[in-house]
């Protein structure tokens, strides 16, 4: 609840001003939202100091010996994705645009290069949101990590079965973006069942990708494999955006629509049959 209340009412006075739309060009809404995300960080320090917890939060890199947990971090998001906007096309098989005309067209007028420029320009975007954006992002994304599975997950953890530890924090963390997503974040407004569908929408996929940064969190005992995996994700999420006609909405072809989602849900299912395992326990 102190996460909440830090964010939400920045988030919703914000909003008040703004004509409750988020434009992130506007000068405000860009840094709110960055800062946002070191809101769950904050929160657990509250509750740290202020309740005398002992919750391992997980710090340590343990780099030496878990390596692939971070390889693991950086390969699986990319790969969701890619998974995720073929299942979109497949079912919305007219959206797909095969020449990705709409990053062409932005190509070529932001940097002023050639048609024959752009497949090679397309190729260092996704070499560099698969490789260098994630490492970046992190930064950020560690303010986020160290209060949902460095806080909330080992905390719940101790209460009750690791399965159900992670699917309450990424409801919790799904239901944190409410009041964003109630305003056009990630979505839009253009759907039906604006914005309740958002965001069951996004508490589905927080609750979908969450077990896997809460598998992560236990097999490597650390949250920074968590942290680089939510950085490679917001790296990775809004390629397929590139080929879709529509730009996108609340079914895909990002991970977080709908459809989009499948490949995540079906990795999470798998996950929890792990979560819940005698031998799935953190390295310790």
């Amino acid at each position: 609840m102190v996460t909440f209340a830090l964010d939400w009412v920045s988030w919703i006075f914000t909003g008040a001003q703004s004509g409750w739309a988020i434009d992130e060009s506007n000068g405000v809404w860009g840094p709110l939202l960055a800062i946002s995300m070191f809101g769950p960080l904050a929160a657990a320090i509250i509750v740290r100091v202020t309740r005398k917890t002992t919750v391992d939060a997980g710090w340590r890199p343990r780099i030496k010996g878990g390596l692939r947990w971070y390889l693991l971090a950086l390969a699986i998001p990319p790969a969701l994705t890619l998974a995720g906007a073929l299942v979109y096309f497949l079912f919305l098989s007219g959206d797909f645009d095969p020449e990705a005309s709409r990053f062409s067209a932005a190509a070529i007028a932001q940097l002023g290069v050639g048609a024959d420029q752009v497949p090679a320009i397309f190729a260092v975007q996704v070499a560099y949101a698969v490789i260098f954006a994630p490492f970046i992002n992190m930064l950020l994304a560690i303010g986020e990590e160290a209060g949902w599975r460095g806080f909330l997950y080992p905390a719940l953890r101790e209460r009750m079965p690791r399965s159900r530890a992670a699917i309450i924090t990424g409801v919790v963390w799904g239901l944190w973006h409410a009041p964003v997503i109630a305003m056009g974040y990630n979505y839009g407004t253009d759907y039906l069942g604006f914005p309740v569908l958002g965001i069951v929408a996004m508490t589905i996929f927080c609750m979908a990708f969450g077990t896997f940064l809460c598998f992560l969190r236990e097999r490597s005992g650390s949250v920074w494999p968590c942290a680089l995996a939510h950085g490679s994700l917001n790296a990775v999420a809004g390629l397929g955006m590139w080929f879709s006609r529509s730009a996108g909405g609340i079914l895909g072809p990002m991970p977080l629509g709908l459809l989009g989602c499948i490949p995540v849900v079906l990795l999470a299912v798998w996950q929890l049959g792990r979560l819940g395992a005698p031998d799935a326990g953190a390295a310790r």
